[in-house]
């Protein structure tokens, strides 16, 4: 169960890139207006900071995951307290990206059957992937999901040429200023530092210390297509429209029409997103289940994908409505990623770093 650099790469690119072109876009809109595409650019290198920080710390730690190389560090309890908040909010992104999923096939394809029924659905192919796969089953289904949804974005891009109105994306930067374009940053910012997963899924690659070009450039190619979309969807809708929409990608396929001829391309979008959501979920169940695994010494994880999977459906199903998912998101760009992706990881990189020094030191005295 080892990973190549390619698989890792994928893995990284499959799992953001579709969430945050979906999700994204409006609220920098709204925000930052004709800019976003610059809050975009600077949530990306933020991104990219947290990115850099996890892996090299995953890397000084080679085959051990956080669950393990936490108790080496802070010892048992102290260790074992630390996962917790990584635990929690992997459970409730899985929670909120599922009932983000139901909804919006709810509202589009199928909106005679419960939202329940189309979380059940997918959790059984969520749970099936993970049992007989594993990460290795996962990986090799975001080698063929990705450069598919890859395909499809470019393609999307290049059918919307004919759409485009270069006036709506300007000016640039005079009306909106650094502070609106700053502060509509940090939401993609926390969507790109989603990247915290690196922390455990680094020790499952068969050369853990190649790992950092890899995840720089998954992230990378996810920040350069959600800046592309962000683009396109400015030039062809422009900020005050595009800004009321909640899902401007989607919106921007259906306008794609050509020649009275190719038209209704968002029925390919929708299967793309089912791929990529898919991914998503699985890898959230097979990491909560892995790492509580690791965490309580458990020697089978898959074991506890049956404690996983129902937790994860009862917490779609307690989200009331919108406002709940908002809030959630919210909790994730206040709490989640301060803790998880920038103030653990560096606690736990400044005890290596202690930890190495003093060894040294005994060895050479």
């Amino acid at each position: 169960m080892k990973l190549t650099r390619l698989q890792l790469f994928w893995i990284v690119a499959t799992i953001e890139i579709v969430m945050a072109v979906w999700l994204r876009i409006s609220p920098a809109i709204a925000a930052a207006k004709q800019d976003a595409w610059l809050s975009m650019l600077a949530g990306g290198l933020m991104g990219l900071a947290i990115t850099f920080l996890v892996v090299h710390l995953s890397m000084m730690h080679p085959d051990e995951s956080l669950a393990e190389y936490s108790q080496k560090l802070l010892g048992k309890w102290l260790g074992k307290l630390v996962i917790l908040p990584y635990l929690t909010a992997w459970f409730i992104l899985a929670g909120d990206v599922l009932r983000t999923f139901a909804d919006f096939v709810h509202l589009i394809l199928l909106d005679s059957t419960p939202v329940w029924i189309i979380m059940l659905m997918m959790l059984a192919l969520m749970i099936y992937m993970t049992l007989n796969g594993g990460i290795s089953g996962i990986a090799r289904f975001c080698e063929i999901a990705g450069p598919i949804t890859v395909g499809a974005l470019i393609f999307s891009f290049l059918l919307n040429l004919s759409n485009i109105e270069w006036h709506q994306i300007k000016p640039v930067y005079a009306d909106s200023g650094w502070q609106a374009i700053a502060a509509a940053s940090y939401p993609p910012a926390s969507f790109f530092g989603e990247s915290f997963m690196l922390l455990v899924l680094v020790s499952y690659m068969q050369k853990p210390r190649k790992a950092m070009s890899a995840s720089i450039l998954g992230v990378g190619i996810t920040v350069i297509f959600v800046l592309a979309a962000t683009v396109m969807v400015l030039l062809v809708f422009g900020p005050d429209v595009s800004a009321k929409m909640r899902f401007p990608y989607f919106m921007l396929v259906r306008t794609i029409d050509i020649f009275n001829f190719i038209q209704n391309l968002d029925i390919f979008v929708l299967f793309i997103w089912v791929f990529g959501v898919f991914a998503k979920m699985s890898f959230y169940l097979f990491l909560t289940s892995s790492e509580m695994a690791r965490s309580t010494r458990i020697p089978n994880w898959r074991k506890l994908v049956w404690f996983s999977a129902p937790l994860i459906f009862v917490i779609a199903a307690l989200i009331p409505n919108e406002n709940t998912i908002e809030f959630l998101q919210k909790l994730w760009r206040l709490i989640v990623i301060p803790l998880c992706a920038i103030g653990i990881p560096l606690l736990l990189w400044i005890v290596t770093l202690v930890r190495k020094e003093n060894s040294s030191l005994k060895t050479s005295s």
